[in-house]
């Protein structure tokens, strides 16, 4: 009986429906740019090497807290990626400094790993910068 009982254990140990459960996601690198900030809205990219890692991911945009004597960032928005990777979040940007953060996502077989932008600073008058 107990012969059985260990035989039935390892037939399910070794079936291929148990494998799939335990296989690990493969890591792919993701990378996120925000390209424009201005009266409409703001808008960006996220970038990886496999095209499952594109669409559907969720970005949120931070503004840095102008009191550099208390540094901080509160959300701003968030956006979608549509399928190319493309994003963006229309309305108003407040002048200042803003930054995205694409999160990590898992699909069947991959983990898309989260990524931060660069910043990008926006003044509604001519003595600001933008870039």
């Amino acid at each position: 009986m107990l012969f059985l009982v260990v035989a039935a254990v390892v037939t399910l140990a070794a079936s291929p429906s148990a494998a799939r459960k335990h296989s690990a996601h493969k890591a792919v690198s993701s990378s996120a740019t925000l390209d424009a900030v201005s009266a409409d809205g703001l808008s960006g990219n996220v970038s990886s090497p496999r095209g499952a890692c594109l669409g559907g991911r969720t970005v949120t945009v931070y503004m840095v807290n102008s009191d550099r004597s208390l540094p901080s960032s509160v959300p701003y928005g968030t956006a979608v990626t549509r399928g190319d990777g493309s994003w963006a979040l229309g309305g108003w940007a407040y002048p200042g400094e803003y930054y995205a953060v694409v999160e990590a996502k898992k699909t069947r077989k991959l983990l898309c790993e989260a990524a931060t932008s660069n910043a990008r600073t926006w003044w509604t008058s001519s003595s600001g910068s933008s870039g």
